[in-house]
């Protein structure tokens, strides 16, 4: 249900930290659930809300502190947060402030409506008490039983390379140098290359004898340089 907001100094918001926000609860839930609260409730208009010490955690009153919220202590005796809220509204409506907006669903809230406009924000399928559901206009909220979870800082993409294109050429490669060829190795005399080396001597021997000494010696060199000059 929209309801239009008066000016912060026409309105006040009442919270019952027990019955809208819960008995000792954590932080990070206590402050999501007020944040949802506040956005059915008039804009800057005073926020004031009551508990028992021992029913709120220190972290918790502190941070409702920082967000604005005027936060008073309450006995420990039936409705004993209800009678401090009921006694600002009353000290509100002298002032001249017409429109309550209560975060509760306690029925001792219902006689704010003979002061003004009675607004109360309830969670969904919260039981509301019979006399308060008369007296004011209702907005049921999401329940809300956790803290929403903090956004994730968003991740650059990485950069991939391109696959390669199947029907691109494959690039050309330069032909191998032409290698040195392989340099032979003397070959070795045969056997049979020595037997006949040695029988030319032997011959050209012979024929030294017969022609002298001079002729003779002249023939068995020019044999061996023939048969010994390694062929090209």
């Amino acid at each position: 249900m929209t309801t239009l907001r008066p000016h912060k100094t026409a309105a006040l918001v009442l919270i019952d930290i027990e019955n809208a926000i819960g008995t000792l609860a954590q932080p990070s839930v206590a402050l999501a659930r007020l944040t949802a609260l506040l956005e059915h409730a008039p804009a800057e208009a005073p926020v004031v809300a009551a508990c028992p010490p021992s029913r709120i955690r220190p972290d918790v009153a502190r941070a409702l502190s920082d967000r604005g919220v005027k936060v008073l202590p309450a006995g420990t005796g039936p409705n004993a947060a209800d009678k401090v809220l009921l006694n600002c509204a009353h000290q509100a409506a002298a002032e001249g402030v017409r429109h309550f907006t209560v975060a509760s669903a306690d029925a001792a809230f219902a006689p704010l409506a003979s002061l003004g406009e009675l607004h109360v924000l309830a969670w969904e399928r919260q039981p509301i008490g019979k006399q308060l559901a008369k007296a004011a206009s209702v907005s049921r909220i999401p329940r809300i039983r956790r803290a929403p979870a903090p956004a994730k800082p968003p991740t650059t993409p990485t950069r991939q390379s391109p696959a390669p294109d199947a029907l691109a050429p494959a690039p050309l490669r330069k032909p191998p140098a032409n290698p040195a060829p392989p340099q032979q190795a003397p070959r070795p005399w045969s056997t049979a290359r020595w037997g006949g080396a040695a029988a030319a001597v032997m011959f050209c021997g012979g024929l030294a004898f017969g022609a002298g000494s001079a002729l003779g010696s002249r023939l068995i060199h020019l044999t061996v340089d023939a048969v010994v000059r390694p062929r090209a």
